[in-house]
């Protein structure tokens, strides 16, 4: 009996051991989620204004994608999006999430961070959520062990200590849980270090999945004081200036012509500032090739605003902004790295936010959930070069059907290969673009090519009426 037992002692250790191992093995997640950030914002996009020194060696450590989308053009919906795999409208979020607003990611959705707390990961989330703004709605709800810095609005009160509006201590954009910071202490700095000091504290018997999503760069543009004179003085050095007053107009609205706004360009080189500590701990830590790194954003830059001044980016040579169906809106940096087993590389296929949650679960060897990740497909073949292409005539579908403060009117949108129809919903108007040849959708196509434009128009319809 004493040997039997003896030898079912030993088994236990066995597996127990071969199941820490497998944990063990795992490769950890950084998703890092940028708001607002287009897809011009970055040196290795072709800015050069805006310094991002940090974020373009990422880009070029593993894939950089030319041609990746937000799943829409305002945050709550692409929030979603990342979250369950899925096109927002099927999940009942078109638009950005009102405060107090009913509207929230539906409970009966499998979070990406359910699926990989499910698998063994310990699942931490800091930052801005907007996806519901009930205890039972947020994060720590939703599939994250661990959360920090989650208010219940889409957007900071200040950047500034203590991160809140002293006029409205109940305000849903007061940033939560860093009372202890010090004054000086600026808010994009304290949610990285808020991730750091969890990285260093965490169980290292378990992967990691970490989604450390920053309020910058959006609204309010509240830079780090130190840096703003910097551009300053770059943007009196440079030749050729033009005003951004003498904006380009869209609609009602205006786009911004150039990138000039220094108070942007510090807030965006801060932000690089703050990847590359994350990235420096990981080194540090030694677990930098152990561990995937997702870059991205949530719609393109606010470009285009309202009245009589533009957003403060410009996403030339791309159309337009934040809130619009136009490239400018939808077209955001994407890159994943992983040293050792993906390799640098640049990768011109169609691809978006609903890919995620299926590529990085196929990266962890996680099984997949085809019945939640409807709308995603994984990439990790063409990542690791296991296997060929997805399908380079795929079909992405973007649907809007409100007004926007960037001048926007309801409109729906199509992708399909270099083709790129969009429909306005109230006046009916037909825009049909070949983006290989007009990436910047300046020349209308419909009227040379009604079949075409009448092809994609009903395939457009179907898909809404069928996911929505």
């Amino acid at each position: 009996m004493m040997r039997f037992i003896a030898f079912l002692f030993a088994i236990c250790l066995i597996v127990g051991t071969s199941r820490a191992d497998d944990k063990s093995s795992k490769p950890n997640v950084l998703l890092i989620f940028i708001d607002d950030l287009g897809k011009t914002d970055i040196g290795v996009e072709g800015s050069s204004f805006y310094e991002t020194p940090r974020i373009d060696a990422l880009a070029k450590s593993g894939a950089r994608f030319t041609q990746f989308y937000s799943a829409h053009p305002v945050c709550s919906p692409t929030r979603a999006a990342l979250m369950t795999g899925k096109m927002p409208q099927r999940l009942g979020i078109t638009d950005w999430i009102r405060p107090e607003s009913d509207v929230a990611l539906p409970q009966s959705e499998i979070t990406i961070g359910q699926a990989f707390q499910e698998a063994g990961y310990h699942t931490a989330y800091l930052g801005k959520w907007h996806l519901g703004h009930k205890p039972q709605q947020h994060p720590a709800a939703r599939g994250f062990d661990w959360t920090k810095g989650v208010n219940h609005g889409g957007q900071p009160s200040s950047y500034y200590f203590p991160y809140k509006n002293p006029q409205k201590p109940d305000a849903p954009n007061n940033v939560p849980d860093f009372e202890d910071r010090q004054p000086e202490d600026y808010l994009t700095d304290v949610l990285t270090s808020a991730a750091i000091e969890h990285l260093q504290q965490r169980d290292r018997q378990r992967p990691f999945f970490m989604c450390l999503a920053h309020y910058a760069v959006h609204t309010p543009i509240q830079p780090p004081k130190n840096l703003v004179e910097k551009y300053q003085v770059k943007l009196a050095r440079q030749k050729n200036q033009e005003s951004s007053s003498e904006g380009i107009q869209e609609g009602s609205a205006i786009s911004r012509r150039q990138q000039d706004d220094p108070a942007y360009a510090a807030m965006v080189e801060n932000l690089d500032t703050q990847v590359g500590r994350l990235l420096d701990e990981l080194k540090t830590q030694g677990i930098l090739e152990q561990t995937i790194v997702v870059f991205t954003s949530d719609n393109g830059g606010l470009c285009t605003l309202n009245g009589k001044s533009p957003g403060p980016t410009c996403n030339l040579p791309l159309r337009a902004g934040k809130g619009w169906t136009y490239e400018g809106g939808v077209r955001i940096p994407t890159y994943i790295s992983w040293p050792g087993k993906i390799s640098p590389q640049v990768l011109d296929i169609p691809a978006y936010t609903c890919d995620i949650y299926p590529t990085l679960l196929s990266l962890c060897q996680i099984p997949p959930r085809p019945t939640q990740h409807v709308d995603g497909i994984t990439l990790a073949g063409l990542l690791t070069k296991s296997s060929s292409s997805p399908e380079s005539e795929r079909t992405l579908v973007w649907y809007y059907p409100h007004t926007h403060g960037s001048g926007h009117k309801p409109s729906a949108a199509i992708r399909q290969g270099p083709w790129k129809l969009i429909h306005f919903l109230e006046t009916d108007r037909i825009e049909l673009y070949h983006l290989e040849d007009d990436p910047g959708e300046s020349r209308n196509l419909a009227s040379k090519h009604p079949e075409r434009a009448l092809q994609l128009q009903k395939e457009l319809q179907r898909i809404i009426a069928s996911s929505s």
